[in-house]
């Protein structure tokens, strides 16, 4: 019987790639050559941490921008939409409502709002989990709904903190759902800003009136946004009381994902 056929050791994301290696291990290398300190990288940069000649190089990125792995910017390229898309059908995502479910709790108990738990689908927010009691009035949204980016916290949070992507997406919809919604893509980028900078979104009656959200991002290790979690009220919620109970459930939300074997 003839010995089987021997299994190649796995190589780390990291290591380049090398002369003997296939096509699809060297578009692999390329995508391993990205990093938390390196999420924008030039086509140099990329063929130097995969071990490949430029030409090659060039080659194998301009199939996967094709694709949609990668994204060009300028001179510099980022993972693409729809390999972040794919990343979000791993099993993380779908044990991720079970996970942040005793946090959204104590957001509940301690507030007293529908706790609401926001993630990305496509270039909207889709509501995958809510909370609420019998004392803090009806739900704005049922699971499974979709909200555009621009109109909703948990959107701002998104387009804030889960990749620069998004933006040019979120600015081409920018559909009015009440007097209230931002309508321009200049506004949207000063209210991202913001968003950026205090940690936290709001939205003041512009997905729906008489309807006041605040939100704050879930981030994973890499310090991109997985999530949103926030609270939402017929009445503007206590920003100093609601943001800080908010990121503490989300920072337990994310050390329980992190934990979570896949």
């Amino acid at each position: 019987m003839a010995n089987p056929r021997p299994r190649h050791p796995r190589r780390e994301a990291h290591e380049g790639a090398t002369k003997n290696d296939t096509v699809t291990a060297r578009s692999l290398a390329l995508l391993g050559a990205f990093s938390p300190s390196g999420a924008r990288l030039s086509l140099s940069e990329m063929a130097r941490r995969a071990g490949l000649p430029v030409s090659t190089a060039h080659r194998l990125v301009s199939e996967l921008v094709t694709w949609g792995a990668l994204e060009r910017v300028n001179n510099e390229y980022v993972i693409g939409q729809r390999l972040w898309k794919l990343g979000l059908l791993a099993p993380i995502r779908q044990n991720m409502a079970e996970v942040a479910a005793p946090y959204m709790q104590d957001v509940l108990f301690v507030t007293h709002n529908v706790v609401n738990l926001f993630v990305l689908e496509g270039s909207r927010v889709l509501l995958l989990e809510r909370i609420s009691g019998t004392r803090v009035g009806a739900p704005f949204r049922k699971v499974g709904d979709p909200l555009p980016l621009h109109a909703s916290a948990a959107g701002k949070v998104m387009l804030a903190f889960a990749g620069q992507h998004l933006m040019a997406s979120a600015a081409k919809d920018m559909v009015r759902l009440t007097e209230h919604t931002l309508l321009t893509p200049q506004d949207l980028r000063v209210e991202v800003d913001a968003v950026k900078k205090a940690g936290y979104a709001l939205s003041n009656q512009e997905a729906g009136m008489d309807n006041y959200a605040v939100a704050v991002p879930v981030l994973d290790p890499n310090g991109q946004a997985v999530a949103a979690l926030g609270v939402v009220h017929q009445v503007q919620p206590s920003v100093g009381s609601v943001v800080p109970v908010l990121r503490i459930a989300a920072r337990g939300i994310a050390r329980s994902l992190s934990s979570v074997e896949v």
